[in-house]
C-alpha cells in the first residue's frame, strides 16, 4: 500500500494523459488570432468572410514586359492552374456585366440635364444615320439610348493592358487565381502553398502572394516559437531544480504534478470552448511554475518529512491568487478568460498535490545551498513614497494599443509582399468594408446611403438598382417630355431613311431586375450570404471612412477597426475586475498581516510602479494590463510569506520559488509573438521587482541594516 501511495502521483499523471488523448480535445487548440476574441457578431462576420470563396485568391507578378516574360507567365499560369482547387482568373471584360449594363443603362446612369435642354433630335438622328452609312466598320447603335441622354460613366483606365493581362507599373505582367471553396482548412492551405512555392521559388523575379500564405507560414512560425519557448523553459527549470533541490525523487514528482495540473486544465478548457488559443497553453505552462512556491514552502519547512499538511501562510497565498484569477475570468476577452480559468484549475490541482499528497509520499529534506543576504536594507516608507509618486506620474504618459494584429506573429516577408501588390494595384490607400443587410434589396438601399455620403465612390455595387431608383427612372420615362422625344425620334428616323419602328424600344421601361446571389456574383459583385445575413464587399479611400463610420450596417474588414471598441471595453473590464480583486485582496492582506500591512503593501505598489514605468517606453496592449494584475496577485503571496516570518528557510523558499517563476515566465521575452513577449516583459519586470523587495526591503524599524 505504501508503495502505491509513493507512485500515486505518476498514476494520476498517466490517467490524465490517457484522458487527454482519448478525448481528442487538443484538436480544439488553434493559432488563429480570432480565437482569442469573445464570440460576437463582428467575429462571426469576419470568420464567414474568411471562408467565402471570393475573399481568397493568389496574386502573381513576373518582372518584365517582353516576349520572354510573357512566355514564362503562360508556363507558370498553366502549372498553377493544374493545382487542385485553383483556376486562373484573368477576365478583363465581364460579358454578363456588359450585357446587363447595356440593358439597364437608363437606370444605372444620370440624365444629362444640360443636353436634354438643348436637344436637336433631327441633328442627332442624322449623325447616327451618317455614321451607319459612311463607317468602314460595323456601327453599333445603342437603341436603348440613341441620343446618349444617359451617358455611361467612363472608367479611368489606370492599368496598362498587354496580351490580355494587366501590367503592373515598373514591374511587369500580373495574373491572379481563384481558390475553390473546398480549400478551407489549414491542411489544404498548406498543400496549395507548398505546390505554388515549388513552382515559383525557382525564380527571384516571380512574386506570389495570397492571404492563405499567412495561415501556413504563421502557423509554422508560431508552432516553432512555442516549442522553442517550452523547451527553453523546461531546460532552465530542470537545471535550477538540480542545483537547488538536489533531490531527484522530489524533482520527478514536482515535474509530474505540474504536468498533471496542466493536462487537467487543458482537458477542462478545451471541453468548455470550441477553440482554445495556443497562447493559453504556453501561458498556462509558464504560470504553472507559480505553484512551485507551495512545494518549496512545505519542503523547506520540512512539512513532508514530518507529514504536516496545512500551512496557513501558503493557504492564504494560494487563496488570494485564486480569487484574483476567478475575478479576471469574468472578463469577456476570450484569451484572458481562458488563461484565468486554466490558471485557476492548474494552481488548484498543484496546491492539492503539494499540500495533501506529498506529505503521504514523504520527501526527506536535504541540505540546500545557503543564501547570504547580508546587505543594506531600505525603509518601507521610502519604497512606498517612490512607488506612489511613479504611479501618479504614469497617468501623464501611459498610452494604449488596441490593434489586435499587434498581438499576432509579425511576418515581415509576407507583409512586404502584401504591400507590393497593394501599391501596384492602387490598393494602398483603400479600406475594405462589408455592407450588412437582411436582403439583397436592403444591401442596395444601404449602399445608396453610403453613396450619398461618398458620391464619387467607385465599386461594382454601383451596378445595383434599388426599387426607389427604378421607380424614379420609370416616372421620368413616363413623363410627357420623354413621350414627345420618342415620337420625334420615330418621325425623324422614318424621314431620314431608317426602317419603321427601328427605334421602337428607345427609352422604354425595363422590368425590375431580379437579383440572385449567383447572378450578382456572375456580374463580379462580391456578395455572399451568412445564415440569414447578406454581406457585400466594397472598398473606399481610408480618408472617406469617417464619413460613413456612423452607419451600423458598415463593417470594416480590419481587425483593428472591427474590434477596437470592444478591446477598449475589455480594457475597462480588466481595470474594473482587477481593481475589485485587488481591493478584496488588500483587505485580506490587511486582515492576515495586521501590523505588517505597510510592509506587505510594498509588494503591491512597487511592482506596479516599475511596470507603469515601462509604459513610458511602449504603448500598453490588453495583455500588458492583464499581466500587470497577475503579477500583483502573485506578489501578494510573497508579501504574506515575508510578513509572517523571514527566517533563513522562508528566505530560501521564497527565492527558490521566485527563480522558478522567473524561469517559467522570463523565457517568454524571447518569443517572436508579441502577445507572449508582452506577457514575458511584464512578468520579468514584476519578478525582478519582487526579488528586489525580498533582498533589500526592511521588515521593521528594529531590523538591522545587515541581517
Amino acid at each position: 500500500m505504501s508503495r502505491l501511495i509513493k507512485l500515486s502521483n505518476f498514476f494520476i499523471f498517466s490517467l490524465a494523459l490517457l484522458l487527454l488523448f482519448l478525448s481528442n480535445n487538443y484538436s480544439n487548440v488553434t493559432n488563429n488570432i480570432l480565437s482569442i476574441l469573445p464570440q460576437s457578431e463582428n467575429k462571426e462576420i469576419l470568420q464567414a468572410y474568411e471562408k467565402y470563396t471570393n475573399s481568397k485568391s493568389i496574386l502573381l507578378a513576373i518582372k518584365g514586359e517582353d516576349k520572354k516574360a510573357f512566355e514564362k507567365l503562360k508556363s507558370i499560369e498553366e502549372k498553377i492552374s493544374s493545382i487542385d482547387g485553383l483556376e486562373v482568373n484573368n477576365k478583363l471584360i465581364n460579358i454578363d456585366l456588359v450585357n446587363y449594363q447595356r440593358e439597364y443603362q437608363l437606370y444605372l446612369n444620370q440624365l444629362d440635364s444640360k443636353k436634354i435642354k438643348n436637344l436637336e433630335i433631327n441633328k442627332e438622328i442624322k449623325n447616327i444615320y451618317n455614321n451607319l452609312i459612311n463607317s468602314f466598320f460595323p456601327t453599333i447603335i445603342n437603341k436603348n439610348d440613341p441620343l446618349n441622354l444617359f451617358p455611361k460613366k467612363e472608367n479611368k483606365q489606370t492599368f496598362k493592358i498587354k496580351d490580355q493581362h494587366l501590367i503592373l507599373k515598373d514591374y511587369g505582367y500580373f495574373s491572379s487565381f481563384k481558390i475553390n471553396k473546398k480549400i478551407n482548412s489549414l491542411k489544404e492551405y498548406t498543400r496549395v502553398y507548398n505546390e505554388i512555392h515549388q513552382i515559383t521559388d525557382k525564380n527571384e523575379e516571380i512574386k506570389a502572394f495570397g492571404i492563405i500564405f499567412y495561415f501556413v507560414e504563421n502557423s509554422q512560425a508560431i508552432k516553432s516559437d512555442v516549442n522553442k519557448i517550452i523547451i527553453l523553459a523546461l531546460s532552465i527549470l530542470l537545471i535550477l531544480y538540480l542545483i537547488i533541490l538536489r533531490n531527484i525523487k522530489l524533482l520527478l514528482n514536482t515535474i509530474t504534478t505540474l504536468g498533471t495540473s496542466s493536462i487537467i486544465a487543458t482537458l477542462i478548457i478545451t471541453s468548455l470552448f470550441d477553440e482554445v488559443s495556443i497562447f493559453v497553453l504556453v501561458f498556462g505552462l509558464s504560470i504553472s511554475t507559480v505553484a512551485i512556491d507551495y512545494m518549496f514552502h512545505h519542503y523547506i519547512h520540512d512539512y513532508y518529512k514530518n507529514k504536516k499538511t496545512f500551512n496557513k501562510e501558503v493557504f492564504f497565498g494560494f487563496l488570494t491568487t485564486i480569487i484574483a484569477f476567478i475575478a479576471i475570468s469574468f472578463i469577456s476577452f476570450t484569451l484572458i478568460k481562458q488563461i484565468a480559468l486554466f490558471t485557476t484549475i492548474s494552481l488548484t490541482i498543484s496546491y492539492l498535490h503539494f499540500t495533501f499528497l506529498y506529505p503521504k509520499i514523504e520527501f526527506e529534506l536535504k541540505n540546500t545551498k545557503s543564501i547570504s543576504l547580508n546587505i543594506f536594507k531600505i525603509n518601507t516608507s521610502y519604497i512606498l513614497l517612490f512607488s506612489i509618486t511613479v504611479i501618479l506620474l504614469s497617468t501623464t504618459f501611459i498610452t494604449f494599443d488596441f490593434n489586435l494584429r499587434n498581438l499576432d506573429y509579425k511576418n515581415k516577408k509576407l507583409d512586404n509582399l502584401d504591400l507590393f501588390f497593394k501599391k501596384h494595384l492602387n490598393q494602398n490607400d483603400k479600406l475594405n468594408l462589408l455592407i450588412k443587410a437582411d436582403s439583397i434589396e436592403n444591401v442596395i438601399v444601404n449602399f445608396q446611403k453610403i453613396k450619398k455620403e461618398i458620391p464619387l465612390i467607385q465599386t461594382s455595387l454601383n451596378n445595383l438598382i434599388s426599387n426607389k431608383q427604378y421607380e424614379k427612372v420609370n416616372k421620368l420615362l413616363d413623363s410627357s417630355n420623354f413621350k414627345e422625344i420618342k415620337k420625334s425620334i420615330e418621325k425623324e428616323a422614318t424621314t431620314i431613311g431608317f426602317k419603321k419602328e427601328f427605334f421602337k424600344n428607345s427609352y422604354e421601361k425595363k422590368a425590375l431586375p431580379k437579383y440572385t446571389l449567383e447572378k450578382l456574383q456572375n456580374y463580379g459583385i462580391n456578395i455572399f450570404k451568412y445564415e440569414d445575413i447578406y454581406l457585400a464587399h466594397f472598398s473606399i479611400n481610408k480618408n472617406d471612412y469617417k464619413k460613413i463610420v456612423h452607419f451600423k450596417f458598415v463593417k470594416p474588414l480590419s481587425t483593428k477597426l472591427l474590434f477596437e471598441s470592444s478591446l477598449k471595453d475589455v480594457k475597462n473590464q480588466i481595470v474594473t475586475f482587477g481593481l475589485v480583486a485587488l481591493c478584496f485582496i488588500i483587505l485580506m492582506v490587511l486582515f492576515i498581516t495586521k501590523k505588517r500591512f505597510l510592509f506587505s503593501l510594498s509588494f503591491i505598489v512597487f511592482p506596479l510602479s516599475l511596470i507603469l514605468t515601462y509604459s513610458y517606453f511602449v504603448a500598453f496592449n490588453i495583455l500588458h494590463i492583464f499581466m500587470m494584475f497577475i503579477i500583483l496577485a502573485i506578489s501578494i503571496d510573497y508579501a504574506i510569506y515575508s510578513s509572517k516570518s523571514l527566517d533563513l528557510n522562508t528566505k530560501k523558499a521564497i527565492l527558490y520559488s521566485l527563480l522558478s517563476t522567473f524561469a517559467g515566465f522570463g523565457v517568454l521575452i524571447f518569443s517572436n509573438i508579441n502577445s507572449l513577449y508582452s506577457i514575458g516583459a511584464i512578468a520579468t519586470i514584476g519578478v525582478i521587482s519582487i526579488a528586489f523587495l525580498l533582498i533589500f526591503l526592511r521588515r521593521s524599524n528594529n531590523e538591522h541594516r545587515n541581517s
